[in-house]
């Protein structure tokens, strides 16, 4: 009788062990931070675990009107700018799955031109694009630029759910008279939803962790929760308390939603790679 080594599998749990140890390590870091006082956050190393915690900073970024008109833009410009990407990307997804048109091949090489593109090389362009449209510092400039940045590799997403399902589907119902339209809607799209909301998840993560864009084209009246926990960093100094608390504040509704969805997250990467 074989016995399976136990060696293979513990090295492996260990390894994931530490790797996922050092991942949540600095967020561990910035949650204690952000319950310290401001003396308490600039002491030293040694001194991380000798204090008293308090809520101090949190209650200053919640009676900060500027804090809750970030966080509304930020919930705003990223529900706004995944709805637009879901919904070009499934109709993209669709025309390069299944549609023979002039430069498809084309277009598809310049949609992966575009995702390579650093998004610093377009600061300038869009900069002045948005100043001279009377557009500075507003959310619909933010939500379209942002949309249209995450659209390519969404519609290759989705392009790739597309592609897997049997053609033989579509043939039947043409010829049980139905027509592109009803077959789009009552018959694909229940098939392909679970690629669509992974590429809304993956949409939704990159523009609430925005930080560029939303930076030069809004300071004010548009600036998201990224852009606001910037300005705890002065020439100065760097208020390490409240920088602490914003951080948390933006990545923990990021981690609580990737808790939520990992079924349909795990349920759509993996469906979408078996033909």
């Amino acid at each position: 009788m074989k016995h399976r080594s136990v060696a293979g599998p513990i090295v492996g749990y260990t390894v994931l062990v530490v790797a996922s140890l050092f991942a949540m390590f600095p967020l561990f870091w910035v949650l204690l931070t952000s319950l310290k006082s401001p003396a308490d956050a600039q002491a030293s190393a040694s001194k991380a675990f000798d204090f008293e915690a308090t809520s101090e900073n949190y209650l200053q970024l919640f009676s900060d009107l500027a804090f809750r008109d970030a966080l509304i833009a930020s919930v705003v410009i990223t529900v706004i700018s995944t709805l637009i990407v879901a919904v070009l990307a499934t109709l993209g997804g669709y025309a390069f799955a299944r549609l023979r048109f002039l430069g498809r091949k084309t277009l598809a090489i310049v949609m992966v031109c575009v995702q390579i593109i650093p998004g610093i090389v377009l600061v300038i362009p869009l900069y002045r694009l948005v100043s001279d449209a009377g557009l500075y510092d507003q959310w619909l400039p933010i939500m379209l630029i942002l949309a249209t940045l995450n659209i390519p590799f969404a519609t290759w997403l989705t392009m790739a759910f597309f592609q897997s399902m049997p053609i033989e589907i579509e043939e039947a119902a043409l010829i049980d008279g139905t027509n592109r339209v009803q077959l789009f809607r009552h018959v694909l799209l229940p098939m392909v939803a679970p690629g669509i909301a992974t590429a809304a998840i993956f949409t939704a993560i990159a523009v609430w962790n925005s930080f560029l864009i939303p930076l030069i084209l809004g300071q004010a009246r548009a600036a998201t929760l990224t852009v606001y926990a910037a300005h705890f960093v002065t020439f100065q100094e760097v208020n390490w308390g409240p920088l602490s608390a914003a951080a948390v504040l933006i990545f923990a509704p990021i981690v609580l939603f990737v808790l939520v969805t990992q079924r349909a997250l795990v349920q759509g990467l993996t469906s979408g790679s078996v033909k």
